[in-house]
């Protein structure tokens, strides 16, 4: 059998932990489990259900969360099934902004994305140092619109930040996610980024893996997002 090697690499968990002190977005539906059979009922296993937002913790957007009829999903309008996986997988940059709240401008980014050979393909938002994922933190930094668009001229596939959503708390019209839509840009909410190296001498690209679940019939979906770092 032909012998295969790949190069060693890092796995850094990206991901936020979920479980009943997660907190999510006001309004939203948070984590609850159940335990349907114990192990000491059965003799042979324990079996657990549970109920949640797709929204909780670190996860993906389809473009039917914000426009389209979800009671037909896949007429007309994706969902987070139907997303091609590509953006999700591949180089990807990291941006340190913290600590940082309100609009991100291209202004905040230009230097740091500059400093990289080539035009990073995928982008991360680094914008707290450290990450209280039971509390909802409405002062976070969020992606400004002009920063989207200027991200698109430059061919980035993906976004993804570690706040609860890439438009402010407040927002009633959601602009961000809809100038990610028109530009074709997948994106990552709430993230746990704290643990990743920033501020770099020589700039450092990652390879990111956050594959979104195969639901059919829902707008989002959460991912287990690793950066890998090839040594």
């Amino acid at each position: 059998m032909l012998a295969m090697n790949f190069p060693s690499f890092e796995i850094i968990d990206i991901s936020q932990p979920v479980n009943q002190q997660t907190a999510c977005f006001p309004g939203d539906t948070p984590f609850r489990p159940e335990v349907m059979v114990t192990y000491g009922q059965s003799g042979v296993m324990n079996l657990t259900a549970f109920r949640m937002s797709p929204h909780v913790g670190t996860h993906a957007d389809a473009p039917i969360h914000i426009v389209g009829d979800i009671t037909q999903p896949g007429r007309g309008t994706e969902s987070i099934a139907q997303l091609d996986l590509s953006p999700f997988l591949g180089s990807v940059a990291l941006v340190d902004v913290s600590p940082c709240a309100g609009p991100i401008g291209w202004g905040q980014v230009e230097s740091q994305l500059q400093a990289y050979p080539e035009f990073p393909p995928r982008i991360l938002f680094k914008t707290r140092q450290a990450l209280r994922y039971n509390k909802f933190e409405e002062d976070y930094a969020w992606l400004s619109v002009p920063l989207i668009e200027a991200l698109a001229e430059r061919g980035v596939c993906l976004v993804g930040l570690d706040t609860p959503s890439v438009d402010a708390v407040d927002s009633k019209t959601l602009d961000t996610h809809h100038a990610l839509l028109r530009a074709n840009m997948a994106w990552l909410e709430n993230l746990d980024l704290s643990q990743v190296p920033a501020h770099q001498a020589v700039p450092e690209l990652y390879f990111l893996s956050a594959l979104p679940l195969k639901f059919t019939e829902l707008e989002a979906s959460p991912v287990r997002a690793v950066l890998l770092r090839f040594a």
